[in-house]
């Protein structure tokens, strides 16, 4: 498993952490040409992109990884086929619903941006294209392709959103745009590199059977997933209300910050996560030993890498914004604890995908998430954006500490004292900080 991680996870990681580093040198350019209150307005429509992307790929585009091994070497053509025409369908619904809202969304978010709305909605139908085709890559384990790609897009993506926001003065709207074409590009490279590499050919057809077994199996995800981003981003909506678009700015920025230690953990993830599914298919007891023994490396080194940074939070707003921003410090510790105890989670649930036992999440999602948005509506009017961190931490921690209990049979004794003691000291150390908050 480790010579797999090293040999694919670094390069996932590495790119990763090429195109965060990037977006965080833009950041300094972003806080530094819009103000907080610009900086909310691009944030909200940044989270109507991920309820866009979200929509039309209906978690189709990775619920297939399970079936794609099913399919590999006999119709992987026509699965994947079968996919994309599903996709494709959903995009155009999703299309045409989102232009006959496009008057009364664009004005709730900024009053006259519909053009910045018809560029995300656009970029967000064509971000499910690129991760379908990218999903086929972590598949096939061609993590020089990911990165290459990954590379070429924050390339297209940053470069262009400078070009027109220094040179044709666009705003927030020049943001958007360097966004979409990066997207938009990388899925005609993509398209090339399947076709000259004989990964994927389109087909005019369409498998019910696929289409159906794949949705029911990723029908629980859906929803989940639906019920996530309503949840989860109803901070920003609270925090427009009770306190305005700067407090949005700055919370973002202090949450798009903390959220980087994500990269790691969905790095490894999809390293790891077909080496495992085939060694399960082999030798099944032998291949949970050793995910368990990975585990506690994995978590250990998510632990300490959360508090290092954590600790850096003021130095590392300082650098990637202005004193405008100086509040995200505050918030930084509390999403990156939310988001590390999310990324144990991740262990547990590819034993419960093999095992295709997926029927809970969506009501986890409603429960976890359901969660965060009350604690967002009791804690931000009484605690700003601090309360909104802590509620998100909140809701992740109850996802990630289900999780971990319903995989619980497949594992051994030790792992579950071991889960049980982590869960609770770093809940009592995340509470500890935000009493000291309060003060």
């Amino acid at each position: 498993m480790y010579k797999v991680i090293l040999k694919h996870a670094s390069k996932y990681l590495g790119g990763s952490l090429i195109a965060s580093l990037t977006a965080l040198i833009m950041t300094k350019y972003y806080t530094f040409v819009f103000s907080p209150e610009e900086y909310g307005i691009l944030a909200l429509y940044l989270i109507m992109f991920t309820y866009i992307k979200t929509f039309v790929s209906l978690n189709m585009d990775t619920g297939s990884v399970r079936f794609y091994f099913d399919y590999r070497t006999t119709k992987r053509d026509e699965y994947l086929s079968t996919i994309f025409w599903f996709i494709t369908f959903i995009a155009l619904i999703i299309l045409i619903l989102g232009l006959y809202f496009r008057n009364p969304i664009s004005s709730w978010i900024a009053p006259n941006s519909k053009n910045i709305y018809l560029i995300t909605l656009l970029t967000g139908i064509a971000s499910v294209y690129v991760s379908f085709f990218t999903g086929v890559l972590y598949n096939e384990h061609k993590s020089t392709s990911v990165l290459k790609h990954t590379l070429f897009q924050t390339f297209i993506n940053h470069l262009s959103s400078f070009i027109f926001i220094s040179f044709f003065h666009l705003g927030i709207l020049g943001r958007m745009s360097g966004q979409g074409l990066g997207y938009t590009l990388n899925v005609f490279t993509l398209v090339r590199e399947f076709y000259r590499d004989n990964l994927f050919k389109l087909r005019l057809t369409f498998n019910k059977a696929m289409a159906s077994e794949t949705f029911m199996l990723a029908l629980p995800t859906i929803i989940a997933s639906f019920q996530t981003i309503i949840f989860v981003y109803l901070d920003r909506v609270f925090i427009k209300y009770y306190m305005g678009d700067a407090s949005v700015g700055i919370y973002t920025l202090g949450y798009m910050l903390g959220q980087g230690l994500s990269l790691i953990y969905e790095a490894v993830s999809q390293a790891i996560l077909p080496k495992v599914f085939n060694d399960m298919n082999e030798h099944y007891e032998q291949a949970v030993i050793e995910l368990e023994s990975f585990s506690y490396k994995y978590y250990a080194g998510l632990v300490i890498i959360t508090v290092i940074i954590s600790l850096l939070s003021p130095l590392i707003v300082n650098v990637f914004s202005n004193e405008n921003y100086s509040e995200a410090s505050m918030v930084m510790p509390f999403i990156m604890a939310g988001f590390m105890i999310g990324g144990f989670y991740k262990i547990p649930s590819m034993i419960l995908g093999y095992k295709k036992i997926v029927w809970f999440y969506p009501f986890l999602s409603f429960f976890a998430f359901g969660m965060n948005a009350i604690f967002n509506w009791l804690f931000i009017p009484l605690y700003g954006i601090v309360g909104a961190a802590f509620a998100s931490f909140i809701g992740l921690f109850l996802y990630s500490y289900i999780v971990q209990i319903l995989s619980f049979k497949f594992f051994t004794f030790k792992y579950k004292l071991a889960i049980h003691s982590i869960y609770l000291s770093v809940f009592l150390v995340v509470w500890y900080f935000f009493s000291l908050e309060l003060l």
